[in-house]
């Protein structure tokens, strides 16, 4: 005997069948949708929460690392002042110690500010200035491996943006961007924008090995890598993920355009919305 999908009553296991719940009731199967829509949008936070977490764990040892040598260079330089009285040995060692301190407190506001991407708050943000605090932790891994960094950056409105988030995603293109790179070569960032878009581009570009089509075609298939896990500095295979990142920037109604061609690098753009003046208002 058929059941009236109406009446929602027991399926063969003696539980409503989901059919016979909701067919009969569109506002109940739009609310279930509702539902659903809202858990896997939870668990795409908490999955970006992961990566992050991962991303940040990746730069423990790079910051560390850095943090020692700006203390080392402090502590070096307060001896040799203290133990020469001239007024020109004395500068030196003052200049020093106030350009390793600086260098430490922009590593702190860097990583600070990756981390408060908790907060998911959108603010008028300076790419040009984020780019600079996020090359300030790879600056030195960057000379240890021969990458010359090269900087196009043109003055550029502010983006609406969650800075920490866009860090992240910058921090990930420029260390996949190195990884390309083992014998060293050029790594290009370019900042421009085009009102008449009203968008601003940032493009990283390397001159590495590049990648094959198959490889592009899956680049932002969730979980693929091409590495088999984390490189020798600790970065790699477990971090953010090309995946997170073009969700990020789908986040910020931007787009992610990829060149590359194998042997002749690979260049990513993330193209971002402007500010628009009603908003600025």
């Amino acid at each position: 005997m058929a059941h009236d999908v109406n009446q929602g009553e027991p399926s063969e296991h003696g539980v409503p069948a989901l059919g016979e719940q909701r067919l009969g009731d569109p506002r109940a199967l739009q609310g279930l949708l509702q539902r659903h829509a809202a858990e896997i949008a939870a668990l795409k936070g908490e999955i970006l929460e992961a990566r992050k977490a991962a991303t940040l764990g990746e730069l423990l040892g790079t910051t560390t690392h850095e943090f020692n040598n700006a203390l080392t260079t402090i502590l070096n330089y307060a001896k040799l002042g203290l133990r020469h009285k001239d007024a020109a040995t004395r500068d030196k060692a003052l200049e020093r110690i106030l350009s390793a301190g600086t260098r430490a407190a922009r590593i702190t506001s860097s990583v600070l500010g990756m981390s408060r991407s908790r907060s998911h708050r959108f603010e008028p943000t300076d790419l040009a200035a984020l780019v600079e605090d996020v090359l300030v932790l790879l600056e030195r891994e960057m000379c240890k491996y021969r990458i010359q960094v090269e900087r196009e950056i043109q003055p550029v409105p502010r983006v609406s943006a969650n800075p920490g988030q866009l860090q992240q995603v910058l921090l990930n293109l420029l260390v996949n961007a190195r990884q390309a790179m083992p014998q060293g070569g050029r790594l290009i960032i370019r900042l421009t924008s085009d009102a008449a878009l009203g968008t601003v581009d940032l493009t990283v570009r390397d001159t590495g090995c590049g990648m094959t089509p198959e490889v592009m075609r899956r680049m932002f298939d969730a979980g693929f890598s091409t590495k088999d896990g984390p490189d020798e500095t600790g970065k790699g295979g477990s971090g953010l993920g090309l995946s997170a990142c073009r969700d990020i920037v789908d986040g910020h109604r931007g787009r992610i355009r990829v060149e590359s061609a194998v042997g002749r690098g690979t260049a990513i753009t993330i193209r971002l919305p402007l500010i628009l003046p009603a908003a600025v208002a």
